[in-house]
């Protein structure tokens, strides 16, 4: 068993009591199910008692019972003190009840990761390295929401690393997006952004950015250093080889600090090949997340998840 920290005490009383309120509305919900309804009259105050040892009447739902029978198992208390066993039961739920809250509040969160995971295990860990659908997306990759009517080009932004980040997309591109480590949303491009479809430069900063920014760019700054830039060509009588080619020819992904000699960019087919993109759903959904808890600033996480 393990110790109960002196300084985790407060948390110990308020959770107590929050799981004796939350059992007693379930019990007087189960009483009044079982019971025949009955016309309702205004409510009344409780019975107030004088206990032992107290001087003045207090009243009962502000009192903690001896004992309370729970999903844990029977909480025991002496003067509304928990026993070890008690302290145990609740810090178990409550390391099982903050597990489960992390899961459903960074499920986005590790969907981005895995993404990125998915794309480094092909060789794609630069900006201006392009995951590219030329041939359209099948059955083989793992996606969560992918389509077979669309040719995708997705890449990896590592702001921590490259600095502000430049992304030239060619015009006719169809809806085309930057989202931050925790999948939110930094920009729109191509048709649902500013350049209207007409293409254009996009300067994506990172979240610590302070210094000059220069004119004719659509500028954005992200709340993370990883950013996921995801954009979608369209088909020409069915077909993917003009999307293909714009951006072959056009899309460029580089540092703002190596815009007078910009790297090359590699393309790499995504089409007929097996890997995954999707989360993990049991232990290492939590590994997944450590990497980008551990690079990301601490202000990327809203106040109210930080604990």
């Amino acid at each position: 068993m393990k110790a109960i920290n002196v300084q985790s005490v407060p948390l110990l009383s308020s959770l107590i009591s929050a799981l004796l309120c939350v059992w007693s509305v379930q019990a007087q919900t189960q009483t009044q199910s079982q019971t025949q309804p009955q016309a309702t009259s205004p409510a009344k105050p409780s019975d107030s008692t004088i206990p032992a040892h107290y001087n003045t009447p207090i009243p009962a739902e502000i009192m903690t019972p001896d004992k309370v029978e729970t999903r844990l198992g029977v909480l025991s208390f002496q003067d509304g003190v928990p026993d070890s066993q008690t302290s145990q039961k609740v810090y178990d739920f409550l390391d099982i009840s903050r597990a489960a809250e992390v899961f459903l509040q960074a499920i986005p969160m590790a969907s981005l990761e895995a993404l990125r995971i998915g794309h480094a295990k092909l060789g794609i860990s630069q900006s201006h390295q392009v995951l590219l659908f030329d041939k359209l997306m099948d059955s083989d990759p793992l996606f969560l929401t992918g389509n077979t009517d669309t040719v995708y080009a997705s890449a990896f932004l590592d702001l921590e690393r490259d600095g502000p980040t430049v992304i030239e997309i060619p015009p006719g591109m169809g809806p085309t997006t930057v989202n931050d480590a925790f999948f939110r949303f930094v920009t729109d491009l191509g048709i649902v952004g500013p350049d209207k479809g007409k293409g254009g430069k996009y300067l994506i900063l990172p979240p610590d950015y302070k210094g000059d920014v220069p004119d004719g760019y659509f500028v954005s700054q992200s709340t993370s250093y990883t950013n996921w830039f995801i954009a979608r060509g369209f088909l020409v009588d069915g077909k993917p080889e003009a999307a293909t080619t714009a951006f072959k020819q056009h899309l460029k992904i580089y540092p703002l600090a190596k815009q007078d000699s910009p790297p090359a960019m590699t393309f790499v087919s995504g089409s007929g090949k097996a890997f995954n993109t999707i989360h993990a759903n049991d232990v290492h959904f939590y590994t997944e997340l450590k990497p980008v808890l551990d690079k990301e600033p601490i202000a990327f996480i809203a106040p109210e998840l930080r604990g």
